[in-house]
């Protein structure tokens, strides 16, 4: 391991931290294990004991790559093991796993476990050292911010080692330097500099504050076989060339590890060729002319010249082989990555791809480098690396060989991580780099998947309608077959659906459909659509009959049972979904049946029947399955039967069995059933026997540990009283100390009130519980605009903006949308922006299904942008309109009567038209009994006095 200064070493045995001579002295009384003793070991079967003492012993030996699985088998055994004696045994392995990490080059787990270790053991005598070994690993992968993090947090003890703060100063120093922090490395460097005790550190920091650039060599030459290697032969050219080759040969029959090690013992470049230098000058030196001294005669003399001629020309010629192999070092490098890779130790791999392109961008191997440091990220399975690869490679590598590659893995990799829009801009930009990609048919598949799964069906249709017309001999024909016909079916175009699934379900070239039991059951979907019912049925039987064991058996019944209930044939129909309950293999498949069943038995007013199928489901499935729904349809069948008390006893019978589990929204449906029932007219006699019921339910579960359904019960209880009553409840739910234990009705009523308190932080906390628990709750739209209020109160208008179209695309052009979209326009007001407020406020204006109340409020407030915009005629025009148009809602009747006489004060002449509507707005009795309509008649008042009537 080469770096521009030293670096800490140590070994912990015992929980003693060693020097590198007291690591030699145990290397010399440790015998280590031999193969043989480790063959017979295994880690996941030997006790804890035997694990450790062979641990010890590799330790000792430095057999450090064949201590890890020993080390990993212990910290699996012990983590979550709060024992004095097994968190001991855990520090010594978690420290001694990260030191040989460190020791193997795979310094990113060794950092992550020494920074473990340092965080969970913060009293060990090694804590420092750890955060110091951890900086030195981060080092080799050049994580300058987290060397500088870990080196600061050591020297926060001012009582720190010199042996721990010459290291942690060095690094310190160091990462400051390479994040190009030039100033704050200034003062580390000097405080190194002054304290060092070796001149090779003390150098190093000095070439640092030179030249303010260093270099790490981060590649560790464990050269286990150089021992036994004299000098000569060690750098002889051949033998390295051996080497090279004897691991080529190891690597093509898969011993990795063997030809990692071989790839290992070849020297470099420059210590080849400085070898050979030397010894080319000595021959050279050494062939000086005859000399007649009697010493040897001009034959021994002629002899030994051509020898030494001989030997000068074979040193000359195994010279000129090192020099010529231009990326002989990079050659090296890249198969050491392929074993790392191989052995599935990417990490390495990955740094020594890095290393290659680095040192050698335009080198012959960059290219497969850059390409082979996306891949293994890729084998790891770690996404965001292996996007920064991937694109790095794109940008650098625009022409490079593995450039179609690259972008198809990046599309795949985006897909994985559900990115879809950036795997469809990814697949455009391929086809852009390669108009001839030679992966375009997946390319195109692809694309249309993406947009089949974004709802964008037509452009879905096109894609896969090209791979179908370019390229009949792709292998991904079939599957764009299957998913053209289903982008029409989800199109609603059910006859070309019903077409194009029948054509690939009789398409001869395939052997093997890949999706025809799916396709099978889509086709009679596609003809049920298209009002083909005779032949959706047809399709249907024979599905049931081609594959009872399908997970779709039970679907494919449940729309036999549609299909006969359309014909009234009723019974038929029962038994169809009595077979899909039969069938089902989840709780959806067994839900739709049961529930349309219900609807069936409605019809025929067999009441008791579908109380019997709710009951006998509510006992099967309980608060695993819809208890909401079935609850419901039971009540609904009592009441069917006029047997109301019956009904309410069985609310409250699943209300109480589930009520207090906060995360069963279902409860809450329920409960909102009870209120509904509660103010309908048809059922104002059973009011006193649900207030009743109510209240004793409230006060059995009062006295016992049930919070979220005493919550529940109060939140129903201010759903339906009135006055004091209510707000004595209102008072007891809405407080943040409910909010951790409440269901989600519960939170709606704590979000709206805390509203009104304007509590924006309640409102918030209430919120954020409720987005994170209830995603898929029908209350989740109110939830989200007590929010927005709350964003709006606090001035924090841009969130405010944000939140509304996040409900906008969330919840769509739904009629309580349109609240939230007319606080967008609110919060554009508010904060100064006009013209997008006007913007907003026509949106509101436009779409049919926010009419109504929402109308003149968003005329009342264009018109006010209007007049802040100095544009008063404009907003004279918005004010009358809601006078002349919506009378009846004189909460903006009123103020815009007012704000049309402003208007008409600033425009001027318009005096005789002010009075006349202020007379105007006077004659309305409900403006004229508000605020403004008292208003209205004081300077109406005033006005006649001096008023010539015509």
């Amino acid at each position: 391991m080469h770096r521009i200064f030293g670096r800490l070493t140590g070994l912990l045995v015992a929980g003693v931290l060693v020097t590198a001579d007291a690591q030699q002295e145990l290397r010399q009384k440790g015998r280590g294990m031999t193969r043989s003793e480790l063959a017979r070991l295994n880690p996941q079967s030997e006790s804890t004991s035997v694990l450790l003492e062979s641990v010890k012993a590799l330790l000792k030996n430095e057999q450090l790559e064949e201590a890890l699985p020993f080390l990993k088998e212990i910290l699996v055994r012990l983590d979550g093991d709060d024992e004095k004696k097994a968190r001991q045994t855990l520090a010594f392995t978690l420290y001694q796993l990260a030191y040989c990490q460190m020791q193997l080059g795979e310094y990113v787990s060794g950092a992550r476990n020494f920074v473990r270790f340092a965080d969970a053991f913060p009293d060990d005598l090694q804590q420092e050292s750890a955060r110091v070994m951890a900086a030195q690993c981060l080092t080799m992968v050049q994580q300058w911010p987290a060397v500088e993090e870990q080196a600061m947090l050591v020297l926060q003890n001012l009582r720190l080692t010199e042996e721990l703060k010459i290291p942690a100063v060095q690094l310190l120093a160091e990462a400051r330097y390479q994040q190009e922090k030039w100033a704050e490395a200034i003062k580390p460097l000097t405080s190194l500099y002054r304290m060092a005790q070796k001149d090779t550190v003390r150098s190093g920091a000095a070439v640092m504050l030179v030249t303010c650039y260093v270099r790490l060599d981060d590649f560790p030459n464990l050269f286990h076989f150089l021992p036994h290697c004299d000098r000569v032969s060690r750098h002889d050219v051949g033998l390295n060339l051996a080497l090279l080759e004897a691991g080529d040969s190891h690597y093509n029959n898969g011993e990795f590890r063997k030809a990692l090690l071989l790839y290992r013992l070849v020297l470099t470049k420059a210590e080849l060729t400085a070898h050979y230098e030397e010894r080319l000058r000595d021959t050279k030196a050494a062939m000086k002319p005859f000399v007649a001294d009697g010493k040897q005669t001009l034959t021994e003399y002629k002899e030994r010249q051509l020898k030494r001629q001989q030997l000068f020309d074979r040193l000359k010629a195994q010279y000129d082989v090192i020099v010529d192999f231009q990326d002989y070092d990079m050659d090296v490098m890249l198969r050491m990555a392929q074993c790392y890779n191989d052995l599935g130790r990417n990490w390495p791999a990955h740094a020594i791809y890095h290393r290659i392109f680095d040192e050698n961008p335009e080198g012959e191997l960059a290219d497969q480098a850059r390409y082979s440091a996306f891949t293994v990220m890729i084998d790891e399975r770690e996404w965001a690396m292996a996007t920064v690869e991937g694109y790095a490679y794109v940008e650098q590598m625009p022409n490079g060989e593995f450039r179609d590659d690259v972008t198809l893995n990046l599309m795949q990799v985006r897909m994985t991580r559900q990115q879809f829009e950036l795997a469809y801009e990814m697949g455009q930009k391929a086809l852009e780099l390669s108009p001839d990609h030679k992966y375009i048919d997946q390319i195109t598949y692809l694309m249309g998947y993406i947009r089949f799964h974004s709802l964008d069906y037509q452009e879905a249709l096109q894609h896969f309608t090209r791979v179908l017309g370019e390229w009949p001999e792709s292998r991904y024909y079939e599957s764009s077959e299957y998913w053209r016909a289903m982008t029409l079916l989800f199109l609603g175009e059910f006859e070309k659906a019903e077409s194009a699934f029948a054509g690939y379900l009789s398409n001869p070239k395939y052997e093997g459909r890949l999706y025809e039991e799916d396709a099978s059951y889509r086709l009679g979907i596609a003809q049920y659509g298209a009002d083909k019912f005779i032949e959706s049925e047809e399709t249907f039987r024979s599905f049931v009959d081609r594959y009872p064991e399908s997970t779709l058996l039970s679907e494919a019944y449940a729309m036999l049972g549609d299909l006969r209930a359309a014909e009234s044939d009723l019974d038929v129909a029962l038994d169809y979904y009595a077979l899909a309950r039969e069938k089902a293999q989840n709780i959806g498949q067994v839900n739709y049946p049961l529930f349309q069943a219900a609807k069936v038995l409605e019809m025929e007013r067999r009441y008791v029947d579908i109380v019997e199928m709710m009951s006998d489901y509510l006992g099967q499935y309980g608060s695993e399955g819809d208890f909401a729904n079935a609850a419901n349809w039971k009540g609904k069948a009592y009441k069917g039967m006029d047997q109301y008390s019956r009904a309410l006893e069985g609310y409250f019978e699943v209300v109480n069995a589930y009520g207090n589990d906060a995360s069963l929204s279902g409860v809450d449906v329920i409960l909102n059933e009870i209120v509904s029932d509660y103010r309908n007219p048809e059922l104002a006699k059973n009011q006193t026997m649900i207030m009743e019921a109510l209240d004793e339910h409230l006060h059995t579960v009062s006295g016992k540990a049930e919070r979220t359904l005493v919550l529940r019960y109060q939140t129903v209880f201010a759903e339906i009283a009135e006055g004091g009553e209510r707000e004595a409840f209102v008072e007891a739910v809405v407080q943040a100390k409910n909010i951790p234990a409440a269901g989600s009705g519960t939170l709606l009523l704590i979000a709206r009130e805390a509203v009104k308190l304007k509590d924006w932080a309640l409102v918030h906390e209430a919120a954020e519980r409720f987005l994170a628990n209830f995603p898929v709750s029908n209350q989740m739209l109110y939830v989200m605009i007590a929010d927005l209020d709350a964003l709006i109160g606090e001035g924090r208008y841009t969130e405010a903006a944000e939140r509304s179209e996040e409900i906008l695309l969330k919840f769509g052009y739904s009629k309580s949308v349109g609240y939230a979209r007319k606080r967008r326009g609110d919060a554009f007001r508010l904060s100064g922006d006009f013209e997008r407020a006007l913007e907003a406020y026509a949106e509101v204006l436009s779409i049919r299904e926010w009419r109504g109340a929402l109308t003149p409020e968003a005329l009342y407030w264009s018109g006010i942008c209007k007049m802040e915009l100095g544009a008063t005629d404009e907003a004279f025009a918005y004010f009358q309109r809601i006078y002349v148009l919506y009378e009846g809602y004189a909460d903006w009747v009123a103020p815009a009567y007012l704000k049309s006489i402003q208007c008409m004060e600033a425009l001027g002449g318009y005096e005789q038209e002010i009075v006349n509507t202020l007379r105007e707005m006077l004659a309305n009795e409900r403006v004229a009994a508000t605020p403004e309509g008292s208003d209205a008649a004081e300077r109406l008042e005033a006005l006649q006095a001096g008023e010539v009537v015509p």
